[in-house]
């Protein structure tokens, strides 16, 4: 095996945070740091060390050799996978009972959804959406999260309710040309 490099390990780590859903707060204290060790950790101002690494790796059922992957791969239902995997682990099953953090449910779920990706959904519908998975995000919350996940979302226009204009907000085309 070539040398373990703690940057890729770091990068790879944040990846599966991300991709899973998880708060950060709960793997800093997962992995009994602060909020601010991990945000220093974020902002690539500090890496994961092997204790941390260590217990990364067992949460998210990853190898060493996985982790120090350069091109780590992740399953497209992987949180799920975690949460069945952790079952009978109270200290991780706990974390993926836990809501998702709402870019996680913007990225896995909504853009998945063919009202969303075709027509566009309004706040109150996209907040039932979410609900359904027992998910509970307030409607400001989420409004805001569709603003700043504009990479992925735009605004497709307004519509009247309860005498309010309200946007409509709908999956951005982003292989428009293929």
């Amino acid at each position: 095996m070539t040398g373990i490099d703690r940057k890729i390990i770091t990068q790879n780590i944040l990846k599966l945070i991300d991709s899973n859903g998880i708060d950060d707060t709960d793997f800093a204290n997962l992995i009994e740091k602060s909020n601010r060790t991990l945000a220093r950790i974020r902002k690539e101002e500090a890496l994961f060390n092997i204790e941390d690494i260590n217990i990364a790796s067992s949460f998210f059922n990853r190898t060493l050799i996985e982790l120090n992957s350069p091109k780590i791969k992740i399953e497209e239902d992987s949180r799920n996978i975690l949460k069945q995997i952790h079952k009978d682990n109270v200290a991780y099953y706990t974390i993926f009972e836990k809501r998702p953090s709402i870019t996680y449910a913007i990225t896995f779920y909504l853009l998945n959804n063919e009202q969303f990706c075709s027509s566009g959904m309004i706040v109150d519908e996209i907040k039932k959406f979410f609900e359904s998975f027992g998910w509970n995000y307030s409607s400001s919350y989420i409004s805001s999260s569709m603003v700043r996940n504009s990479k992925y979302v735009s605004v497709a226009g307004t519509e009247i309710v309860d005498g309010n204009r309200v946007n409509i907000y709908k999956a951005k085309k982003i292989f428009e040309n293929n």
